[in-house]
């Protein structure tokens, strides 16, 4: 008997759902509905926590209808286990006793919170004390100083938060208890991680942490393995009840997870309008203070694995720079075919600074730069450009992790828009020098939510599932070129930090 497993996916300014086949991980019945997104002013980024909820009812509902026409097999009785993957940072408040909303929950990209961060970051004690816990920069992308900004703001949560009522949360623990009926209040792991609240070397909250920030212990969830048991649906029109919820990720440890990188060393690359790379480094914490972050990747009852994550500001969005700016191209496939209509000029270079420059450097002032024009320099040569600094740009991250992990880089996966555009894949190949492998579904995400409550429903060992490869790529360029192509930009890139750094 074929069962399935509901893979939901509460993106940023979209939620998916999904059913995989628990025979072959086969996808069915996808669907993604978008939400709005709240901007009450200048960086500000909210979402309505009742439409998250009922986007994801909606999301579910299609999902079901969808595989009910496309698998004969298929029914509502059938769904063994739920994996849940988030958008990560995102946080909400709410009366755990009632389920009454605070206030909107406040997104990841919010930047509220930047003068109170800037105040810690600019002590050196607390900034090192911040990175040595917690792995990660004193940053608003994170969730500590967003849940203070709702005790402090929303009258409703400091009032619970007195009365022991108030619960917060990131959106797979709100999710988790709405699916559960209010039930369990629950996160993994990964998402735990996230919030600069959570110490990695004990694998729980931080007290001290916890003090600089103001967040009393009993309003935060309980940390569960990220694959294992936290709970049962409850009370959900669409689902009936005791539908196991066996597996909670963080949407990028999804992917690293769905990319099947389950040994130290495996990486991958999420290519969207930025880049999000993660490397394994096993059950090693490989601590970093030049931009990267040390994460956990995933946790079983038995274990805690971690990775180093790093991002790139632009991937995709350079290509929809040249089509929205400038009308070269149609879209991602148009730019390949264009990139190989003439010779390459290795002198023409681009940086892809239009958002700032990421890690290592973090100025936010950098722009982008185009190098090497002459008279003669071909619109098919920039577009190559723009195309090879994508893949620049991900080399260095990965070169960055490979050094401070004293760990080599075995094989990358790759998913997300641009992965599809093979031009660009075999590019990132060459220069490289690595084998990149592109799974079949590219939707990894999901497959690694699935996956997850996989392992979690059946309590197996992670190692046991394979991705079905749809593409590899082998580099194919020589390493003394590769290495001298990866110098070159990265002179560039010099070039551009030192012109626009603060003190010019």
């Amino acid at each position: 008997m074929n069962n399935f497993i509901l893979a939901i996916d509460e993106g940023t300014t979209g939620i998916q759902a999904s059913f995989f086949s628990m025979n072959d991980f086969s996808m069915y019945g996808n669907n993604k509905i978008e939400f709005p997104q709240i901007y009450p002013r200048s960086g500000l980024v909210e979402h309505n926590p009742n439409d998250i909820w009922e986007t994801t009812l909606a999301a579910i509902k299609n999902a079901i209808e969808l595989t009910q026409k496309s698998n004969h097999e298929f029914s509502i009785n059938r769904i063994s286990a739920i994996g849940i993957t988030n958008q990560r940072e995102t946080c909400l408040a709410w009366n755990k006793n009632t389920g009454e909303i605070a206030g909107n929950a406040i997104v990841w990209q919010d930047r509220r919170t930047a003068e109170f961060c800037d105040s810690l970051k600019n002590n050196e004690i607390m900034r090192k004390m911040i990175l040595r816990k917690t792995g990660l920069v004193c940053d608003p992308y994170f969730s500590a100083s967003k849940m203070r900004w709702m005790i402090e703001q929303y009258p409703k949560a400091k009032q619970w938060a007195v009365a022991g009522e108030l619960a917060l949360g990131t959106v797979d623990c709100y999710v988790t208890w709405k699916l559960t009926g209010g039930q369990s209040f629950v996160t993994d792991h990964t998402n735990a991680c996230r919030t600069m609240l959570y110490n990695l070397h004990l694998g729980q909250y931080d007290p001290e942490l916890l003090e600089v920030f103001s967040i009393p212990t009993h309003t935060l969830p309980e940390i569960k393995p990220s694959m294992g048991r936290f709970g049962i649906t409850k009370n959900i029109s669409c689902l009936p009840d005791g539908i196991p919820i066996t597996g909670i990720l963080g949407d990028q440890q999804a992917a690293l997870f769905g990319q099947n990188c389950v040994n130290p060393g495996e990486a991958k690359i999420t290519f969207g309008t930025g880049a999000f790379l993660l490397m394994n480094t096993g059950e090693n914490i490989v601590e970093a203070d030049n931009g990267l972050l040390a994460t956990v990747a995933y946790s079983t009852s038995q274990k805690r694995v971690f990775a180093l994550e790093g991002s790139a500001f632009v991937a995709g969005a350079a290509v929809q720079f040249l089509r929205d700016n400038f009308g070269w191209v149609k879209n991602s496939a148009e730019s390949a075919e264009l990139a190989m209509s003439y010779p390459r000029d290795e002198e023409v270079l681009f940086v892809p600074s239009l958002a700032g420059l990421g890690a290592p450097y973090w100025n936010p002032q950098a722009k982008g730069v185009l190098f090497g024009m002459t008279r003669g320099t071909q619109k098919s040569q920039i577009i190559r450009a723009v195309l090879e600094s994508i893949a620049m740009q991900n080399v260095q991250l990965l070169r960055l992790m490979e050094k401070i992990s004293k760990q080599k880089i075995v094989r990358v996966g790759v998913d997300g828009g641009a992965s599809r555009n093979d031009f660009l894949m075999q590019i990132q190949s060459d220069i490289l020098q690595t084998t990149l492998v592109r799974p079949t579904n590219i939707e990894t995400t999901s497959l690694g939510a699935a996956r997850a409550a996989y392992v979690g429903i059946l309590e197996e060992d992670v190692g046991f599932i394979k991705s079905e490869i749809g593409k590899e790529f082998e580099p194919h360029m020589p390493e003394a070129l590769a290495n001298a192509n990866l110098y070159r930009w990265l002179k560039a890139v010099d070039c551009i930090n030192n012109f626009y750094s603060s003190d010019k």
